[in-house]
Formats: C-alpha cells, sequence, structure tokens
C-alpha cells in the first residue's frame, strides 16, 4: 500500500473551477486501502456523472458533479475515517460521534459471535451495499444490546458465592 492514509478533496467547496477541469475517483477522495472502497465509490462516482450530464448542460457540469460526489462520499468517508480514529496512534479530531459509532460497531461485532446476521449486517455496510442505518434496525440493534449485558449471575460470581 503505497498511500496508507485516506484524503478527501473538497471541490464541491470551490467558488471557481478552471474550464473543463473535472477530478474523479481517488483524485477527488481517496480512502485507505485497507478498506477496499476506492474502485465502489469510483464506480458509484461514475454515476453520478452519468446522472448529471443527462439532467443539463455542461455549463455548470462540474459544480453539478462535485456537489453529487460529495453527498455520496459522505457515508464512505465517516466508515473509512471513524474506524481509523480506533487507533489512538492516528492523528485526527475524535468528535463524540466517532466515539459512539466506534463503541457501537465494536458491540456489533460482539453480538455476531453468537448472531451471525449482525455480522452479515456490517459487512454489508463496510462493503458499501447497504446503508449505515442497517445497523440500527430493530433485529440488529436490539441483538447489540442484548449481547453488551452480562449475564447474571456469571460463573465467576457463582464460584465466589460458592465458597
Amino acid at each position: 500500500m503505497r498511500l496508507p492514509v485516506s484524503v478527501r478533496r473538497r471541490y464541491e467547496r470551490l467558488s471557481s473551477l478552471p474550464e473543463g477541469f473535472l477530478a474523479f475517483g481517488d483524485a477527488i477522495c481517496s480512502f485507505n486501502p485497507a478498506y477496499g472502497q476506492g474502485m465502489t465509490v469510483a464506480a458509484a462516482e461514475a454515476v453520478v456523472l452519468r446522472d448529471c450530464l443527462l439532467k443539463g448542460s455542461s455549463q455548470d457540469l462540474a459544480q453539478r458533479f462535485f456537489a453529487g460526489a460529495a453527498k455520496l462520499i459522505d457515508v464512505p468517508w465517516d466508515i473509512a475515517v471513524g474506524a481509523d480514529l480506533r487507533y489512538p496512534e492516528v492523528e485526527g479530531p475524535r468528535s463524540a460521534k466517532v466515539g459512539f459509532l466506534n463503541g457501537y460497531v465494536a458491540r456489533v461485532h460482539q453480538a455476531a459471535v453468537s448472531y451471525p446476521a449482525a455480522g452479515g449486517v456490517f459487512l454489508a455496510v463496510a462493503n458499501l451495499m447497504a446503508p449505515p442505518t442497517r445497523l440500527f434496525s430493530p433485529g440488529i440493534l436490539s441483538r447489540v444490546l442484548w449481547s453488551a449485558v452480562p449475564t447474571w449471575p456469571s460463573a465467576r460470581h457463582r464460584r465466589a458465592s460458592a465458597a
């Protein structure tokens, strides 16, 4: 991995662009390759570009495309950057949202041990096949919450009480 970092360029925030300029794929956003999201996002950007070409003139094409690509990139960007921020050696701001989501995802992994469907939903979200909200569907949420509750009395507690 020659570029083991995530980089996002916010072309949609520029007030003007050179005529005929259109960045695409990794030129807009390159993901940590460990997550395998770059090609999927680039393919989805191609769909955004197609839709922009079908819906209007080329006069404001770049602005429309960059705005659409930014919306598309938001979800996988949050997934990748949030996952990187699990590690204390990674520099970057850790918002309450990042902390909550990383804690929740850790519990999803814990729930997947006894409830494989939780693991399947996690993989679908991580592979951009399902929206992140699927991790909070009632069936998954209840399993995640249930797996976080310690069983009582625990085996250790029973042994201590018996002694």
